[in-house]
């Protein structure tokens, strides 16, 4: 999604990531309302990834040796340094994975919007993007 003109450029790095995960979020929900849904996904799981590249600067989170690229192995590594609670899983962020992939594949027959955002609700909840409530299913 572009950014051009959306985010102050003097920001530093973690501000700008939360402007951006913030972006992505509204930018999600309006693709939903207007019926876009493979472009609300993809806002939705850009603003997870700049959640999770934001908390690791704001937790000083040591990522010696780990490739943090990849946003699985960032969120399992988020996962393992207590981030998350126990209601986060594995299996959540898969989940979101999964549903990005199907909608690129045009595979969304049976997609569920309210528990997509139930689950990136708790996700960017616990990343401290959003307060609970912000997203309206």
């Amino acid at each position: 999604m572009p950014h051009t003109g959306n985010i102050d450029e003097t920001l530093d790095e973690e501000q700008e990531l939360l402007m951006r995960a913030r972006l992505h979020v509204k930018s999600g929900l309006d693709r939903f309302s207007h019926g876009m849904t493979v472009d609300a996904i993809a806002a939705f799981y850009d603003a997870i990834s700049s959640a999770m590249q934001r908390c690791i600067i704001v937790r000083e989170i040591s990522t010696n040796e780990v490739d943090i690229s990849e946003d699985f192995t960032l969120f399992k590594m988020l996962l393992k340094s207590g981030v998350f609670n126990d209601s986060i899983t594995l299996e959540d962020f898969e989940y979101i994975r999964q549903t990005l992939e199907d909608a690129f594949e045009n595979k969304l027959k049976t997609f569920d919007e309210t528990s997509f955002l139930d689950v990136s609700e708790s996700l960017l909840m616990q990343l401290g993007i959003i307060k609970e409530g912000e997203i309206v299913s």
